[in-house]
């Protein structure tokens, strides 16, 4: 599916040069002049406290498809919702959508939005707004990061609270992309998608979140619950689902009211979800995915792997007694004026901490500190094509991984707040195996024996590729202290590492716009990056032949017809087990072949006060992620 994945990862890498750094992309009208945000009257009344959130960045374009910095995507993330949600460990919960069905082998997917559903204006979410939506985002002209996943899939209005979307190809993960945010057709359907990350609506957007915005500009936001934000879906609720929801083409009549599927188990039969997100007839599974005899978690409708909640972890939310009744967000141009804020007492808490500095805060009395796992992946790429004939050969990959004193990184630069990587699949993904995972130690006896399999020679002046009459030299690609100094500090340990075993290493340090048109263009001997492999792992775009040629996700530009297989089989729809297999088998392969020879999976750190009660740490797919569970969040009182 080469049309679904195109420039994903590269929209990946921006994406996460900004988690790391703070970047802040100015937006600027046609002429060159700079945008600043309006500032809206103040508010009047009485004084409430607020929850003072610090993050590095400044608001740049308020919508979920042109969303720039890190600060844009927290406002976005509290401003609007998509049909699906994210709930406890690993779990997807109904959220603006209150059901859905999967049908004709996981090519349909319909779902039905909740009736209370609406926008902050007094407007009701429909189809349309979803339709809308999935237009914007397969529009040729949109160039955001979203876009890509959206290009084979097809949405259609089966009335005003049923949406009916139709795929290419089934893909397992689609549940998961179905929390993407929707837009309000009925405000932007004149706008179009050339113009939306400057519009007005941009600016000051409408949304259908459990916070709307008061007042903002460059320095901060105010943010307050919604009046239209019903909160989660009550899972105590019975669900009698709008005609259509489980009648998709290829659907089994036979439904009961809940909307669970009859168990005849003719071919075709949909399977229903009901508010609790749980199938009919589901294999339990742990917040790890490995399966449990509890049933305190189900699979995923239709089997995509990530389970949903069950109703006794989801309870619904008074918005009227959230203890968060207002949110101060401040803007910062760097982690160190940030830590400046949050040490002077000016801040409740701090985000998206570099580990260096979420450690120097933890003198600060009152403070901990919260480690959100992420599916972000750092690894050592190298230019597997043509014309790097050096790096297709298996044993130099194995070399320079056993090379690599990986877990001095994990400690020395992440400081701890990264986990080990044996794959491209997270350790706390459901999909992991850790049968299948395989770890190369740090041995470099054990990579001299491998580089000498190749044909390799060592001397006093390095180490000499067969039949060459020069030492063999490397530079890695990376980018620059100022864009983002993690991942440059890894490059360099990286850099050290193989020089000290005898192959002279350099860092070409980079910036920002700079290393994108390197990697885009191929550009490279290798290259130190950040991937979003996504809640639902979804490797194609990062591997797959068809992903390699220019324009594609494929950065290191391996092309495997046995590999393609694998990425193929691991895609598909699924029961839980049947998915976890085959992604075993995939990481089995991985694990013997170092296609991407892994570093680590980073830490999303935020520092707070002892006066906030609330926040509960799961693995995030996107920065915004973090307030998944916000609703529940109190401000206690100044101790």
């Amino acid at each position: 599916m080469p049309h679904r994945d195109r420039a994903v990862i590269l929209a990946f890498v921006l994406a996460l040069m900004v988690l790391a750094a703070g970047i802040v992309l100015p937006v600027a009208r046609p002429g060159g002049t700079q945008v600043t945000l309006p500032t809206p009257s103040p508010i009047v009344g009485a004084p409430v406290v607020a929850f003072r959130d610090g993050v590095v960045g400044r608001p740049s374009s308020l919508t979920p498809l042109t969303q720039r910095t890190r600060a844009d995507r927290d406002i976005v993330a509290l401003v609007f919702r998509g049909l699906v949600g994210l709930g406890p460990g690993q779990t997807l919960v109904p959220d603006l959508g209150e059901s859905w069905a999967i049908a004709d082998a996981g090519r349909t997917y319909t779902f039905v939005i909740r009736p209370d559903a609406q926008w902050d204006d007094g407007m009701p979410v429909t189809s349309a707004d979803v339709v809308y939506t999935v237009r914007m985002l397969k529009d040729k002209e949109y160039a955001g990061p979203a876009g890509a996943s959206w290009s084979d899939v097809t949405a259609e209005a089966v009335d005003t609270r049923t949406v009916r979307f139709t795929l290419g190809k089934p893909i397992g993960g689609f549940v998961e992309l179905a929390r993407q945010p929707l837009l309000p057709e009925h405000l932007l359907k004149g706008v179009p998608v050339t113009a939306l990350a400057d519009s007005d609506f941009a600016r000051a957007p409408i949304g259908n979140g459990p916070y709307r915005i008061v007042e903002i500009d460059s320095d901060h936001a105010i943010l307050e619950p919604s009046d239209g934000y019903a909160g989660p879906v009550d899972p105590g609720a019975t669900v009698t689902p709008s005609p259509g929801a489980t009648a998709a083409p290829g659907a089994s009549a036979a439904t009961t009211a809940s909307g669970a599927p009859d168990s005849s188990g003719a071919p075709g039969a949909s399977e229903s979800v009901t508010p609790s997100g749980s199938p009919a007839s589901s294999e339990s599974v742990t917040p790890s995915g490995s399966p449990a005899s509890s049933p305190g978690q189900t699979a995923a409708p239709g089997g995509s792997g990530a389970p949903a909640a069950s109703p006794t972890e989801e309870v619904p939310i008074d918005l009227a007694a959230s203890g968060l009744a207002r949110i101060d967000m401040r803007f910062f141009d760097d982690e160190a004026s940030l830590a400046a804020a949050y040490r002077a007492g000016a801040l409740d808490a701090a985000s998206g901490l570099d580990p260096a500095t979420a450690s120097g805060l933890m003198d600060v009395p009152g403070t901990r500190l919260v480690r959100y796992p992420s599916a972000i992946f750092t690894s050592l790429t190298f230019n597997l094509r043509a014309d790097h004939p050096r790096f297709g050969d298996l044993h130099f990959r194995r070399a320079i991984e056993m090379a690599l004193d990986r877990a001095a990184i994990v400690s020395d630069i992440y400081l701890g707040n990264a986990a080990l990587a044996e794959t491209p699949i997270p350790p706390t993904s459901w999909a992991f195996s850790s049968a299948k995972s395989r770890l190369l130690p740090f041995d470099r006896t054990r990579a001299t024996t491998e580089l000498k399999k190749a044909g390799w020679k060592k001397t006093s002046k390095g180490w000499f590729a067969p039949k060459q009459t020069k030492p063999f030299t490397l530079t890695i690609l990376a980018l620059d202290v100022t864009a983002n100094p993690v991942l440059n500090a890894v490059a360099e340990s990286a850099a050290k590492d193989l020089t000290a075993f005898g192959i002279k290493t350099t860092v070409e340090a980079v910036p920002a716009a700079t290393f994108i048109t390197r990697i885009r263009d191929h550009a490279f001997d290798a290259v130190v990056f950040d991937a979003n492999i996504g809640l639902d792992p979804d490797l194609y775009p990062l591997m797959a032949s068809t992903q390699a040629g220019p324009g594609g996700s494929n950065v290191s530009g391996v092309q495997s017809a046995d590999l393609d297989k694998l990425l193929e089989d691991a895609r598909k729809p699924g029961t839980t087990a049947a998915r976890k297999e085959r992604y075993a088998t995939l990481q089995d392969y991985l694990s013997t072949q170092e296609v991407m020879p892994p570093i680590a999976f980073r830490d999303y750190l935020v520092a707070y006060r002892s006066t906030v009660d609330g926040p509960v740490a799961r693995e995030l797919g996107d920065l915004g992620d973090r307030f998944w569970d916000v609703l529940t969040w109190r401000l206690a009182a100044s101790p």
